[in-house]
């Protein structure tokens, strides 16, 4: 699993791109521009641009890897739980045990339906095609 980098790590990976950005911007001025005294400041501004963007980039995408583990830690803490659950109702009577798993699939499929993103593939059939829910659902 990957894991979310540092402030420290993305001001590194910042830093590193701007300095490969004025290298080149440096180069490259080096060979075409005639107004020396222009092109530091010219390299400055634009190294500082990217170090900028890249900052910005890294700092979304660390808090968005951040949600998603941890609604990946809430999920299987939720989803243990409920499988504990149906396994300690192996002691228990038929009509308890039965009640025990429905209630437990429900609460699961709840889970999977209503707090983690992109929907349920049941939702999306049940709004073209009803008659193949219950067929689904008979089956299973």
């Amino acid at each position: 699993m990957s894991t979310v980098p540092s402030a420290r790590q993305r001001f590194f990976l910042a830093a590193i791109a701007s300095l490969f950005v004025l290298t080149i911007s440096v180069v490259t001025d080096l060979v075409s521009v005639r107004y020396r005294s222009w092109m530091i400041a010219d390299d400055l501004i634009l190294a500082i641009v990217a170090a900028l963007v890249v900052y910005r980039y890294e700092k979304e995408r660390s808090r968005f890897l951040s949600e998603k583990l941890r609604v990946i830690r809430e999920m299987n803490a939720f989803v243990r739980n409920e499988l504990q659950i149906l396994y300690a109702s192996l002691a228990a009577s038929e009509k308890t045990r039965i009640q025990a798993v429905e209630r437990g699939v429900e609460r699961i499929d709840w889970a999977l339906r209503e707090l983690l993103p992109g929907g349920h593939a049941s939702n999306a059939i049940a709004a073209n095609k009803p008659d193949t829910v219950e067929r689904i659902e008979r089956s299973a």
